[in-house]
C-alpha cells in the first residue's frame, strides 16, 4: 500500500500526471510496474519479518515494535486515502467534475464515446453530483478516526466499486481507472483488518422465522422469489413482437408523393428525412435528421413479413393519419416502400444506417 502512495501523491504535479497518463495507457508498462511493486513489497516484508524475529530473540519486544510500525503504516494509508477520495468529492461539490463542453452537448448521443456519455449523464443533475460528492467527503471523515473507520469503509466501498465498473466498462481514462482500483484496494485492506469483528457480527445472527417451515422448502421459496423476477421480464419480452429485418434507422434518400420527386437533403426539415422502426418503441418519421421537431410523426406499427406489408398508425388528432405500404428489399441495406399516406400515394427509397457500435 505504501508503494502506491507516492504514485498517487505525484499526481498533484501536472507534468507527472501527463507522464503517468501516457504510461497507464500501455498495458505492458502497467504490468511491469505492478510486478515491481509486488516484488519490492515481498522483499521488504521478508526483510522486516527476519529483522523482527531477531529483535524478538534479543529483547522480547519485537511484536510491540511491529504493532507500532503497522499502526504508523495504517495511519499513513488512511491519510492518503482520505486526501485522494476527498479531492474527487470536492470536485463534484465545487462543479469541476461532470462538466461537458458545449460542443459535446451539441453532439448526437449516439456519437458520444463512453467518457463523454458518462460525463453528460452525471452532469445532468447537479443535485446528484452533490450527493455523490458529500457521500465521499463524509466517508473520508469517518475513516480518519479508528472508532468510525469501519462505517466509513462501508460507505465508501460501494461508491468506489461502482466507479471501478463505470471507469472500466465506459472507457474512462486509464489513469482514472488505476486510481479508482487502488483506492478500492486500500478500502478492502482496511475492511480485512477488522475481519474478526465482521465475522463476530454476521455469524452471530441466526434466522428465527415466526412460522416453522422445513429448511429446504424455505430456501426454495427464497430462490423462487428471485426466479419470479426473471419470469416476469421474460413474459414481457415475449409479449413484444420479434425483431425483423426492418428494425433500425432508415435514411430517406428520396420520396415521391403525388407524382412529385423530393430529395430530403435539399429540403432539410420540411420533408421526411429518417424513418425509425423500433423493436419496442413503435415507429417515427423525422423531418430534421438531427433534431426533434413537433411535427415529427410517431406512432405504432404492425408488420406482416409474409405479405411484406407494414401498417403505421401515428399519434395524431387526425384519425386518418396513417401509412400502409408494401416494402421490398432491394439489398440488405436498401428498401423501397410503396403505399398510401392520408389517401395519397407515396413512394419511399430508404437506406439503412449503421447502428451504434457496441463497446468492447
Amino acid at each position: 500500500m505504501l508503494c502506491f502512495i507516492p504514485i498517487g501523491l505525484l499526481q498533484f504535479v501536472e507534468s507527472v500526471v501527463q507522464w503517468e497518463y501516457r504510461l497507464s495507457g500501455k498495458p505492458l508498462a502497467v504490468l511491469l510496474t505492478l510486478a515491481a511493486i509486488l516484488l519490492l513489497s515481498a522483499g521488504l516484508a521478508w526483510f522486516w519479518q527476519t529483522r523482527r524475529r531477531g529483535n524478538r530473540r534479543e529483547s522480547g519486544d519485537g511484536l510491540k515494535g511491529g504493532e507500532r510500525l503497522h499502526g504508523i503504516f495504517q495511519n499513513l494509508s488512511v491519510l492518503y486515502l482520505a486526501l485522494s477520495i476527498a479531492t474527487y468529492g470536492a470536485a463534484k461539490i465545487l462543479g469541476t467534475q461532470f462538466q461537458p463542453p458545449y460542443y459535446i452537448l451539441d453532439t448526437p448521443i449516439g456519437e458520444l464515446d463512453g467518457f463523454w456519455l458518462t460525463w453528460t449523464y452525471y452532469g445532468y443533475s447537479h443535485a446528484m453530483a452533490l450527493i455523490l460528492g458529500w457521500t465521499q467527503i463524509i466517508g473520508c471523515v469517518l475513516i480518519l478516526f479508528r472508532a468510525s473507520r469501519l462505517i466509513g469503509v462501508f460507505i465508501l466501498l460501494p461508491v468506489m466499486v461502482n466507479i471501478d465498473l463505470v471507469d472500466n466498462f465506459y472507457h474512462i481514462s486509464p489513469l482514472a481507472n488505476f486510481n479508482a482500483l487502488h483506492y478500492t484496494f486500500f478500502l478492502v485492506v482496511l475492511l480485512l483488518i477488522d475481519l474478526p469483528i465482521l465475522k463476530a457480527v454476521f455469524l452471530a445472527y441466526r434466522e428465527r422465522a415466526g412460522v416453522r417451515f422445513p429448511r429446504l422448502l424455505l430456501n426454495a421459496a427464497k430462490l423462487l422469489v428471485i426466479a419470479l423476477g426473471f419470469i416476469q421480464v421474460v413474459q414481457l419480452k415475449n409479449s413484444v413482437a420479434k425483431r425483423t429485418r426492418l428494425n433500425g434507422v432508415w435514411r430517406v434518400d428520396s420520396l415521391v408523393q403525388n407524382r412529385q420527386m423530393v430529395i430530403p437533403a435539399d429540403h432539410r426539415g420540411t420533408v421526411w428525412s429518417k424513418l425509425y422502426i423500433e423493436w419496442r418503441y413503435g415507429c417515427l418519421f423525422k423531418y430534421d435528421p438531427d433534431r426533434n421537431q413537433d411535427k415529427d410523426l410517431g406512432g405504432e406499427y404492425t408488420l406482416d413479413e409474409k405479405a411484406a406489408v407494414i401498417k403505421m398508425k401515428f399519434y395524431s388528432e387526425d384519425k386518418g393519419d396513417s401509412l400502409q405500404a408494401h416494402y421490398n428489399f432491394v439489398t440488405d441495406s436498401t428498401v423501397v416502400m410503396r403505399g398510401k399516406y392520408k389517401k395519397d400515394s407515396v413512394l419511399l427509397y430508404l437506406r439503412k444506417l449503421p447502428g451504434r457500435p457496441k463497446a468492447e
